[in-house]
């Protein structure tokens, strides 16, 4: 497969038309869900809830103007964060942590530090330079994505976390209600993994190299009442610590599979009408989930969804963790990933 073609292909720079309705409502619609358009240019960024303009205190800056306008040859890129004068076609940033794979925040302007923070402090909110998944492809991640979950719901929600790529094409070879994976699903699917998700704003570190990296059945241990799978060793110590000191806490998501992150981060794709940036604000790209070397997600026993949501900060449980020095959080507050806050998000190693 040429890599290149594929990334000199594949992201647009092109707005959505909004009409209130996610990708994921619309799953059966024969028409165009991811559709091109000349951008209005709008003064404030749109919230997807309701279409309306955020709260003030946004604008756009000339830079998220200029990557909205139509343009021919390769599409425009996310702004990138290097300092220096604005450009719309600079190399990848780098990150003070991983060197290549991030950025630099203490080198960046003002104005730069501004346009990141704004973002991932308001990561569901849509801003003139988010990347769109290129029209061609939308009907193959409509149709992998249901396969995905087809697999998931065949083998149970638990083994999913933990199957691997050739589980995956096993599974669809062996079982008719599964299916087989055509060639086309599999193309797209090692297109997304290999795809370099600093073009539409994720800067975090690539932790799987390869899509067929397997979790050893034998390293995980299943966590009672949770349906996830924690590793053996500092992952399963710590969060039974965890649980021991502060009480009223529950495993919400433990180790995923290349498998399972790429089902999460297609969902993503598809419930954010094709929008790829306002996605990995919320979720890894796959190859990029620390889920896959030991992190894990904690909740609150009885707060639901809450748990996934900035309000888990203010709950007595994560106050308790909050005061305990042996616990780091992967995304906290203004983080260098281009990821929103996760209070629950646990960082291991």
């Amino acid at each position: 497969m040429d890599k290149r073609a594929f990334l000199e292909g594949f992201f647009t720079a092109s707005t959505v038309a909004l009409g209130g309705h996610f990708m994921w409502r619309r799953l059966q619609n024969p028409d165009s869900l991811i559709i091109s358009s000349n951008p209005p240019l709008a003064s404030d960024p749109l919230l997807p809830q309701t279409g309306q303009p955020a709260p003030p205190g946004f604008s756009f800056t000339p830079l998220e103007i200029e990557s909205a306008q139509p343009q021919q040859g390769l599409p425009i890129p996310a702004p990138t964060l290097e300092p220096g004068p604005a450009r719309t076609q600079d190399p990848a940033p780098r990150t003070a942590e991983s060197g290549e794979d991030g950025f630099n925040i203490a080198q960046l302007s003002d104005r730069q530090v501004d346009e990141y923070l704004r973002k991932i402090r308001n990561f569901d909110a849509i801003f003139a330079s988010d990347i769109y998944l290129d029209p061609k492809y939308e009907q193959v991640l409509l149709k992998t994505t249901r396969h995905l979950a087809r697999v998931e719901s065949y083998i149970g929600h638990g083994n999913f976390n933990l199957m691997s790529f050739d589980e995956m094409l096993q599974s669809g070879r062996n079982f008719s209600r599964i299916g087989a994976f055509a060639a086309d699903e599999l193309n797209f699917l090692e297109e997304i993994f290999f795809a370099n998700p600093h073009r539409y704003g994720f800067f975090g570190k690539k932790i799987s190299l390869e899509i067929t990296d397997a979790i050893p059945k034998k390293d995980v241990a299943k966590i009672p009442d949770s349906g996830h799978f924690l590793l053996r060793g500092e992952s399963l110590n710590l969060y039974e610590k965890m649980k021991a000191d502060v009480g009223q806490i529950i495993l919400t998501s433990g180790v995923r599979s290349n498998v399972k992150q790429m089902h999460l981060f297609l969902a993503k794709t598809i419930e954010a009408n094709g929008n790829l940036s306002r996605a990995s604000r919320s979720l890894a790209p796959p190859g990029h989930s620390y889920h896959g070397v030991g992190d894990f997600d904690i909740g609150k026993i009885g707060f639901g969804e809450r748990n996934f949501t900035a309000d888990f900060s203010s709950t007595e449980e994560y106050k308790k963790i909050a005061r305990l020095g042996y616990v780091d959080i992967r995304y906290p507050t203004d983080n260098l990933f281009g990821v929103r806050f996760e209070p629950w998000h646990i960082k291991i190693g």
